[in-house]
């Protein structure tokens, strides 16, 4: 196999750090501009904030030109201030707390507390101790004696069934709590497979346990009454992230208008002191610091600015594009492809990906990603958000007694023109949380 050498000329284009920063800018919404440009000025000594009035309209202009607009989130707030917006809400574990505070006042011995406190830190979602926990502080060199004590320990608090190892003893544990004589019921969660089997399985398990079918009915329903999750809502949510409009449309003078917020945005300036101490000529190492930061300061809020610009042309023509939404004619948005707002602005639809890519604006109507307008036409020439408002409003209209069926919602959607397959309607319906007809019957 003979080798050759080739000399070959192209043209290729490379993304220098500094264009790569201004895309990641474009991408940024409020409230993560907001976090990076506070963390960029903390290294940055040539970024000052800026304590002069701002370019554009204050906060309390602007919404006294609005009626609908509520008080700014962030601000003016009286009493008690919410969590910030942007930020996380704080939840403390109310199990944890729960559990604690009963081992505290028990006065156990400091090893025993110790222990109970880890195995309470320990508990899964549930509430339930995982057996493998426990063989691990065994081999770990727990003595059994402390460990089974410490186990029981738990198991005694409250909520009735906590720190149980299997649903059998959560279950179990919750009946020795109970008053009166629930042994049939004991007897009977060793048996969960069966009984959760219906009557099928009643007969013959009454037969097993040489028990009256009566009493093995009451039993039942006794372990009915039963959660098989005691923690319930002391479990841990999910933190509850507020969000900040990346912009407000609004109709003003009878127009409407797009108002980027600039409000919740940091404003900083490049140090003139630190400007005039670079041009004083001196070449050594604070000096090329000192300029290298300048430059990068500048370049940071160019970036700013641009990205400001562009948010505010792309939303200006998504609004006019679906104008008749937010001036409240139509119920929800048309169909409208980002290569459609492309091409009206003469940019790449990569530009109006970056720019308006997990944004949020907030009209009379709500608070909305920028998502929520782009959709391609389905059933003729409706978007899928207006199909899946025509099916609400469908729901909405119903005869209770009478729920409407999917192939129901079909029919009539093709009594009006719509096109709709019958599996597209129940997506459709799923993805609004609307239950079955059945279901909605049953209510």
């Amino acid at each position: 196999m003979a080798l050759d050498q080739l000399l070959r000329l192209a043209q290729t284009l490379n993304l220098s750090p500094a264009l790569l920063q201004s895309m990641r800018i474009l991408q940024m919404n409020t409230q993560e501009l907001s976090d990076y440009l506070n963390d960029l000025a903390m290294e940055n000594p040539a970024m000052e904030y800026d304590e002069g009035p701002g370019s554009g309209p204050s906060w309390e202009e602007f919404s006294s030109r609005v009626p609908w607009l509520a008080d700014r989130p962030s601000a003016g707030w009286e009493g008690e201030p919410p969590a910030d917006v942007g930020t996380v809400a704080d939840r403390s574990d109310s199990l944890e707390v729960l559990l604690r505070d009963q081992l505290t006042r028990l006065h156990l011995e400091p090893p025993l507390l110790a222990l109970c406190q880890y195995l309470a830190d320990s508990l899964d979602p549930k509430g339930r101790l995982e057996q493998s926990d426990l063989d691990g502080l065994a081999r770990a060199g727990v003595p059994e004696a402390l460990l089974t004590q410490a186990v029981e320990t738990l198991q005694a608090l409250d909520p009735p069934g906590i720190a149980a190892r299997s649903l059998e003893e959560c279950l179990v544990l919750q009946l020795r709590r109970m008053p009166g004589d629930h042994q049939l019921a004991i007897r009977l969660c060793g048996h969960l497979e069966a009984l959760a089997q219906g009557t099928v399985k009643l007969k013959a398990l009454a037969d097993r346990l040489g028990a009256d079918p009566e009493q093995l009915r009451q039993a039942v329903e006794v372990i009915r009454t039963l959660n098989p999750n005691p923690v319930g809502d002391m479990t841990p949510e999910e933190p509850i992230r507020y969000l900040r409009p990346d912009a407000w449309v609004a109709e003003v003078d009878g127009q409407l208008q797009v108002f980027v917020n600039q409000w919740d945005l940091p404003r900083f300036a490049v140090s003139r002191d630190y400007l005039a101490m670079a041009k004083t000529g001196r070449e050594d190492e604070a000096a090329d610091y000192l300029r290298e930061k300048i430059q990068q300061a500048q370049w940071v809020l160019q970036c700013v600015r641009r990205r400001q610009a562009t948010l505010e042309a792309c939303l200006t023509a998504l609004v006019k594009a679906q104008e008749n939404f937010f001036l409240g004619r139509w119920e929800a948005p048309g169909p409208l492809l980002r290569r459609e707002l492309a091409e009206q602005l003469e940019v790449h639809p990569s530009t109006v990906t970056r720019t308006l890519g997990h944004k949020y604006i907030q009209c009379r109507q709500g608070l909305f990603p920028t998502a929520y307008f782009f959709s391609r036409k389905t059933g003729g020439d409706q978007s899928e958000q207006a199909l899946k408002a025509r099916i609400a409003r469908m729901v909405r209209e119903e005869d209770p007694a009478h729920p409407l069926s999917d192939q129901t919602i079909t029919q009539r959607l093709a009594e009006e023109g719509i096109s709709l397959a019958r599996r597209t309607v129940a997506k459709y319906r799923l993805a609004l949380g609307i239950p079955s007809s059945q279901q909605r019957r049953s209510r």
